[in-house]
């Protein structure tokens, strides 16, 4: 191996290193949230039924839910099924374990935060809807010690976890923008025909859908 060809080789290795993954898993939208079950709960599709085309709001007081935002992301296994090769086993199936979050505002400074969550399971060439904690509760506390802001917060969300065959996960960024309305106290709408406010979708104290009876 000559002393160019190896200079050219690690160049490569260190620019691969330094682009993005959304060539295997990728969160590919933000969902529009499904409207509650007649039993107050929350169903979710394996893929966006349609996408979100605004910002999200979350009122960090909100003690009921301790101030956080959840929200639905569609992600995507883009790599291709290894399981009919014989005497195989599927190892390109992704197990998404966790979440890594960068906060942008001119208003509050905001640490990055990592959580680990409840493992969801993406099968090679399919989707599946996942529940992100955007606002995590130690980011929810955080915003809540500062009583009466008001800040518009950017997040950038990574999906983390691992493949079958143990290799690590972790995508390229999503953004969404938060508005942070701290104490505002917006609750759900219902109309006076139908006032009571049943449950909400993902959850209340943050951009949801109500249903009302």
């Amino acid at each position: 191996m000559t002393t160019r060809y190896l200079a050219a080789l690690l160049l490569a290795v260190a620019l691969t290193g330094c682009v993005d993954n959304n060539a295997s898993v990728l969160i590919s939208a933000a969902c529009f949230p499904p409207a509650p079950n007649t039993d107050g709960s929350c169903s979710y599709p394996s893929t966006c039924d349609s996408v979100l085309m605004s910002n999200l709001w979350v009122d960090t007081a909100y003690a009921p839910t301790g101030g956080t935002l959840e929200w639905p992301f569609q992600v995507d296994n883009q790599r291709p099924d290894n399981g009919e090769r014989d005497g195989g086993t599927n190892t390109a199936t992704a197990f998404i374990t966790g979440y890594d979050f960068k906060f942008f505002s001119n208003t509050v400074s905001i640490p990055d935060v990592s959580v680990i969550w409840t493992t969801h399971t993406v099968q090679p060439t399919t989707s599946q809807v996942v529940a992100v904690p955007v606002i995590p509760p130690a980011v929810a506390t955080l915003l809540s010690a500062t009583v009466g802001l008001l800040a518009e917060v950017r997040v950038e969300i990574r999906a983390t976890g691992h493949y079958a065959d143990g290799q690590s996960i972790e995508t390229g960024p999503f953004s969404v923008v938060v508005s942070v309305e701290n104490g505002r106290g917006r609750g759900g709408f219902c109309p006076a025909s139908t006032p009571t406010l049943v449950a909400q979708c993902p959850q209340p104290g943050q951009t949801s859908l109500s249903l009302c009876e």
